[in-house]
């Protein structure tokens, strides 16, 4: 929870406007800092800009800076002398008619302070009134520091122990007892609220102050903190050991009064009573929250446009949906193949494939409905070629479901769950691209590599809202409508695209490519082949961004990001060996193939080890990504469907008619642009999964046969889709960035300006550069 939501939450309802007004300070640095960059920017000596501002500047927006501090700390003093001038002196007056309730009566019928009262909490104050049929407590004359509004409508909601029986001649005491229990509840809950202010303000002036100066490179926290915040009255240390004093007091009064001196009991029935308080008030502000956000959220879905696209998205599915069913039942009746498990299988291979591409559902949900249509249609056979039961064939589908591929795709969420969690990867990106100067383009050089190398370990869906949230910094201080917002976020998108290929682990379509590649190439032979193809895409990303919106010209000097402080902890040096452990094994993997067996083995490493040691809990283990798993695993049933059925072979065998005769980097560069055309129009993942699979017996039914080529060829061309908003996951979060009015930084003009250009060449340096290296290794 960030500070100033902190802030309000914890705050006490009454005295809001008496806080530290911290996101207006925040406002403030953050518009000083603006004013650096942009004063930096009118400069025309290049070596003066490196230092953005000069000594002037600084001191004179410290100067403003220190201003705005002092009236916040003034505020602060003066509110706190008043609430404890007040609770003092009612706590004294309060010592004074304790004394002399507690005096023996000599009329029997008056009972005394402590011989009556029962020590449960029942009901309101408000239920008390209404049985003695009188107006609500007040103080008594001359109080008048009681006499204000936070403690009236603190009175309004207390709660106290149960209703008092007693005799009709006794109702006067009790009256007189039941106030005075009120009034002593009411000042130990406002002494106890002072307390909580003040420790609240101290916080903020400390975060405020770390703020300044890790934003605009200050030195103003340790002075300030120590020479002026200190000194203030209600943070000096005699100042607070007289509040204490006080709480100390009152509960020994309430002893006193109601519990024949036990201030143990005592206090324990006045902590149930402010716990009952804070809770009423931060109740009541969380539901003030969730009110605000559901009037923003009701005003959208309400909307006359809103609910027009609602309409047209359920429209949409229905047809979609509707049009898939139909196909499929035409092609349940027609004869294809020459064989009634070869249609069948095609059938739901086209109805799966239309389903995935329309989003008629949600692609895991269609995932599901697999296998529940794989047995019945009886589309399965045995290695005779006879029509497979409906027992074994259940038993082969959920066999196919869970591999060593879908173990090492759980090895990668954890890695990447390990690393983000105990901000490995923040950091090492943020020292990254503080090293990257001012220049906008080489700024926009290192965040692209950033990102690329990012999605290698915590994928490329999680990399572009960690890279997004680093430039929060560049894109603040920007002026309005300036290019090199669009610029920053599109390279981000599209090296984060790019980064989906650089590992086996990257991107679930590799994980999809794998699958398919007999043997299993390593990660060795993976990174041989794609890091190059992935390193020169990510360049020629940069060159076409530069060419199009100019960064430099825009904006000479950008606002530097600062790298995140502190020390190495001892579990993140434990998570990046055990990481570092685990990459090399799958490196290795092919040299230890007999020991270990599958890659999947490995990835059960960092999964036991990581829940293992509770680095990682069950909510951690809950935030995984298993709508792709699912995804991939009805894949993988649909793929060992058409294999068994036998459409995949029959498939193969007619296209190889058509290709058999070109040379291996044309069959290569035919399948790289169909399924790239595939890719941008629809996910990566589920371009991998139709094509994939068909590539793959192409591949082996060619006179010489390139089944790997081929299949590693295509696997790495899904990630070279990214010419729409809708190609890919680091797309689809880059459209969804908005500025500080609300405004997109992007359209979809953006992405086909930039993204389709980089699309054709990336995919060009799979079918030449990528074809060279696999054939040197043997492919």
């Amino acid at each position: 929870m960030k500070f100033s939501h902190s802030l309000q939450f914890n705050a006490v309802s009454e005295w809001i406007d008496y806080y530290v007004a911290y996101d207006h300070l925040k406002k403030l640095i953050f518009q000083f800092e603006k004013e650096r960059v942009n004063r930096a920017n009118l400069s025309r000596d290049s070596e003066n800009a490196a230092n953005q501002t000069s000594e002037e500047q600084k001191e004179e927006q410290e100067s403003q800076f220190i201003i705005e501090l002092d009236k916040q700390l003034q505020k602060v003093s003066d509110f706190y002398s008043s609430q404890e001038s007040d609770l003092y002196s009612t706590v004294d007056q309060l010592a004074v008619e304790v004394s002399n309730t507690a005096e023996p009566s000599d009329s029997p019928h008056v009972p005394q302070a402590h011989t009556e009262f029962p020590n449960t909490v029942e009901g309101p104050l408000e239920s008390l009134d209404s049985s003695f049929g009188h107006e609500k407590s007040r103080f008594p004359t001359g109080r008048t520091s009681i006499h204000n509004d936070s403690l009236s409508r603190k009175m309004s909601r207390m709660s106290f122990e149960s209703r008092l029986t007693v005799r009709s001649n006794q109702t006067q005491s009790v009256e007189r007892l039941v106030d005075l229990r009120t009034q002593i509840i009411m000042v130990y809950v406002s002494l106890s609220e002072l307390e909580s202010y003040i420790e609240l303000n101290r916080i903020a002036f400390q975060k405020i102050l770390k703020k300044y100066d890790k934003v605009l490179e200050g030195n103003l926290r340790e002075y300030y903190l120590t020479k002026v915040v200190a000194e203030a009255r209600p943070f000096m240390p005699s100042t607070l050991d007289s509040l204490h004093n006080q709480i100390e007091r009152i509960e020994q009064l309430y002893a006193d009064a109601f519990y024949n001196g036990n201030v143990t009991v005592a206090i324990r029935q006045m902590k149930t009573h402010l716990r009952d308080q804070v809770a009423f008030e931060r109740n009541t502000v969380w539901k003030d929250l969730i009110g605000q956000e559901r009037k923003v959220n009701d005003a959208h879905v309400k909307s006359p446009d809103g609910e027009r696209m609602v309409a047209y998205e359920t429209l949409r599915s229905s047809l979609c949906f509707l049009l898939s069913v139909a196909v499929f039942a035409v092609l349940l009746n027609v004869d294809c193949f020459g064989q009634r498990q070869e249609n069948y299988c095609f059938a739901l291979l086209i109805f799966a494939a239309i389903m995935w591409a329309t989003e008629a559902i949600p692609l895991y949900a269609t995932s599901l409905m697999l296998p529940f249509l794989i047995v019945p249609l009886a589309i399965l056979r045995n290695a005779d070629g006879s029509v497979m039961d409906a027992k074994p064939a259940a038993k082969a589908v959920f066999s196919s479901m869970f591999s060593g591929t879908i173990m090492m795709l759980l090895g990668g969420f954890a890695l990447a769950a390990a690393l983000s969690k105990y901000g490995i990867a923040k950091a090492f990106a943020s020292h990254v691209l503080s090293r990257a100067g001012s220049r906008p383009r080489w700024v926009l050089l290192a965040n692209m590599f950033v990102a690329g190398f990012l999605s290698m370990w915590i994928s490329n869906v999680a990399t572009p809202v960690l890279c997004f949230s680093l430039i929060n910094p560049i894109l603040r201080t920007l002026p309005d409508g300036s290019p090199v917002g669009p610029c920053l976020l599109l390279g981000i998108a599209l090296a984060s695209c790019i980064g989906g290929m650089t590992s086996p682990i990257s991107s679930p379509q590799n994980i999809v490519t794998i699958q398919y590649m007999e043997p299993n190439p390593g990660w060795g032979i993976w990174f041989g082949v794609a890091l190059p193809v992935s390193i020169l895409s990510i360049f020629v990303a940069w060159a076409i961004l530069l060419l199009v919106y100019r960064p430099d010209r825009a904006c000479p000097h950008l606002n530097k990001i600062k790298p995140t402080r502190g020390k190495v902890s001892f579990t993140q040096y434990f998570v990046m060996a055990v990481t570092i452990l685990t990459i090399a094994l799958w490196c290795a993997e092919s040299s230890m193939e007999d020991h270990i067996g599958d890659t999947g083995i490995i990835a059960a490493i960092p999964l036991f080890v990581f829940f293992g040691t509770k680095i990682l809990g069950k909510d951690d283990l809950n935030a995984f990504l298993w709508s792709v798993v699912v995804l991939a695993q009805g894949g993988m049933s649909l793929g060992y469907a058409v294999t068994s059925s036998g459409l995949l072979e029959d498939i193969a065998l007619r296209i190889k008619d058509g290709i058999q005769d070109l040379e291996p980097i044309a069959i290569l560069a035919i399948f790289s642009l169909l399924i790239l055309v595939f890719a941008t129009f629809v996910s990566h993942t589920v371009a991998a999964l139709i094509i994939v699979p068909i590539v793959q017996q192409v591949g082996q039914q060619l006179p010489t046969p390139h089944a790997n080529l081929l299949v590693m060829g295509a696997g790495l061309a899904c990630s070279a889709g990214m010419g729409l908003p809708v190609s890919g996951y680091p797309n689809m979060s880059a459209i969804m960035q908005e500025d500080a009015s609300g405004k997109p930084y992007l359209t979809t003009k953006d992405f086909i300006i930039t993204g389709i250009p980089t699309s054709i060449i990336s995919t060009a340096l799979v079918f030449t550069l990528g074809y060279g290296i696999m054939s040197g290794v043997g492919y």
